[in-house]
């Protein structure tokens, strides 16, 4: 299934929404993405990587991967009080990653790695709408040290440490560093960066967060077999 999907991901762009409405713009749409990107930002540069390293808050170390990821239902991001329901999306039969039909929602790719596993799970989520931010708008604000949070319903929860916030032109973001294999659990999120371009309709960049499952020192976790 990994491979066939990876396959289609190769093909495809890094994720869809970008340039999918789902729903119908009022009569004087607020053009949110005239203001979305730092002014010193060029949009021919090839790769941006924002914010510099910051110290965590708490003292975390790299976790090994889990045998059984989580099934994730929320995701939090204090740095930028993001609180989020998560919904499985697929890939769509162009090769792209779907999002979620609420702008308020987070997609996890599935089947896909979770969570917590060994390889990369990865969530998407919308930029912005035609009345304003959506739910990644701030994704851009992270930096290196920060942390999301995953949580099943059960209450489990995970936590990955930001270890660099990039974004590409979108027919150059690294595919398979993002959907590939790694012998480390990492949870990388996506959403759209750059100018909007009314013509085709989508934004000019993909924004990629990268980030590594960690724990508290002392804390044990159940390690893979």
């Amino acid at each position: 299934m990994k491979n066939t999907l990876m396959k289609w991901l190769l093909i495809g762009l890094v994720l869809s929404g970008c340039n999918h409405v789902t729903q119908s713009p009022p009569a004087q749409p607020m053009p949110v993405q005239e203001i979305a990107q730092p002014q010193e930002v060029e949009p021919e540069q090839m790769a941006i990587v924002y914010g510099p390293a910051v110290p965590p808050k708490k003292r975390m170390v790299p976790a090994a991967p889990l045998s059984n990821g989580l099934n994730p239902k929320r995701i939090e991001i204090p740095s930028i009080d993001l609180h989020a329901v998560v919904e499985p999306v697929g890939v769509l039969a162009n090769g792209q990653m779907d999002v979620p039909k609420a702008f308020d929602h987070v997609g996890i790719l599935s089947p896909w790695t979770k969570p917590g596993m060994k390889g990369n799970a990865v969530m998407a989520g919308h930029f912005d709408h035609y009345t304003g931010p959506a739910i990644f708008y701030n994704l851009r604000k992270l930096q290196a040290g920060d942390h999301i949070k995953i949580l099943e319903e059960t209450g489990k929860h995970l936590t990955f440490e930001v270890k660099r916030v990039v974004s590409y032109k979108n027919n150059e973001a690294p595919i398979e560093e993002i959907f590939g294999t790694s012998d480390k659990a990492h949870l990388n999120l996506i959403t759209c960066a750059g100018k909007f371009n009314k013509k085709k309709q989508e934004h000019a960049r993909r924004l990629v967060v990268f980030s590594e499952l960690v724990q508290e020192e002392n804390v044990q976790l159940e390690k893979a077999q």
